[in-house]
């Protein structure tokens, strides 16, 4: 059950404090939620409310750190700039009834521009489906063709709008994706789905599951060095 009933006040901005208690977690931990003005708290089952309080009452500092760090938040609009599979696309929006040379549909790449057809008020709603279409094909191509390598099947493929994790991995086979990696360079996505198909196996962060990740791609220590600089940049993009 998440509650969601205590803010905290920060040099004037008053954040909700979401606690989170999980099954396996056995301490206290703190994140943003992005595009929110909130912060969450994940924590063992039935931990006491004040003591929680105080735990993020004295995270004041690293919160406000954090805040100051984040990137404003990205509109689709007709001009604006944004990252696809770590390259730059110029969001261009075309008039429905417009004629073009391709007619290729409501939404389409081509150069380094994203072309979308649409009326204005609905731009935001298409460049985001668009996305999430074009992740999905590049996360489904990998991590089909990672888990034949190691002979595992697949459960299931979800895209997800996470922000706290990039992927997740269940018993039941189950892979999940943040749709935000398709702003990510493609080495960064491809490590995180080699990342998660390695789950398939190794259920751990074992020698044995980094040796698989490291057998599924060659990008693993850059990627995670990239996540850590970048990560937060990719959640403007909402």
């Amino acid at each position: 059950m998440v509650q969601k009933n205590a803010h905290l006040d920060i040099g004037g901005q008053k954040l909700e404090v979401i606690v989170q208690p999980h099954p396996t977690s056995r301490k206290l931990s703190l994140r943003l939620v992005m595009g929110k003005a909130a912060v969450k708290v994940v924590c063992p089952p039935n931990y006491p409310i004040p003591d929680i309080l105080n735990f993020v009452e004295r995270q004041k500092d690293w919160i406000t750190d954090r805040l100051d760090k984040q990137s404003p938040p990205v509109s689709y609009e007709d001009g604006t700039d944004i990252p696809i599979l770590g390259r730059l696309h110029k969001i261009v929006r075309i008039t429905p009834g417009t004629k073009t040379h391709s007619q290729k549909g409501a939404a389409w790449l081509e150069t380094n521009q994203l072309y979308i057809k649409s009326h204005s008020e609905h731009v935001p709603r298409r460049v985001r489906d668009f996305l999430k279409q074009q992740v999905r094909f590049e996360i489904d191509l990998r991590a089909q063709e990672k888990a034949a390598k190691i002979d595992k099947k697949i459960a299931a493929i979800r895209i997800k709008d996470t922000t706290s994790r990039w992927g997740s991995c269940s018993t039941k086979g189950n892979l999940n994706f943040s749709w935000r990696l398709i702003f990510s360079p493609e080495e960064v996505l491809d490590y995180v789905v080699a990342h998660e198909v390695a789950h398939l196996e190794h259920m751990n962060h074992s020698p044995e599951f980094w040796a698989l990740v490291d057998q599924l791609t060659d990008a693993r220590k850059s990627s995670q060095k990239w996540l850590k600089l970048n990560g937060n940049q990719l959640l403007a993009y909402s």
